[in-house]
């Protein structure tokens, strides 16, 4: 006796799945990646080892970067005019240590 999900097995998400993958994504939840961007530095700060990868991008005419500190969430660095160095805008980029994060402003406008 088969019950309600057996339509399923066949790889089917069930009624409609076959339309689903036209559907476009809003401009939004997609973010195109282009990894020739992309940069990696392996930093030493305080005797602590990190692995930072680093992004950048252009929003609102303005020079943006997203990073990456060993293999963790992106965090959104820009250019802070009262302390003149790059620095973390996100919420979470308070958990960075502040001597990282100047070694990662350090880099990234020896790089510019």
């Amino acid at each position: 006796m088969s019950g309600r999900g057996d339509n399923n097995k066949q790889g089917s998400s069930g009624r409609g799945a076959n339309r689903q993958s036209l559907q476009a994504f809003p401009d939004d939840a997609v973010r195109e990646r282009k990894p020739s961007n992309r940069k990696t530095y392996d930093l030493l700060v305080d005797d602590v080892p990190y692995s930072v990868i680093t992004e950048p991008f252009t929003f609102n005419g303005e020079q943006r970067y997203y990073i990456s500190v060993n293999g963790g969430p992106e965090h959104v660095f820009t250019w802070d005019s009262e302390i003149k160095r790059l620095t973390a805008i996100d919420d979470e980029g308070s958990i960075l240590p502040d001597a990282l994060e100047q070694e990662i402003s350090r880099r990234l406008e020896a790089d510019l």
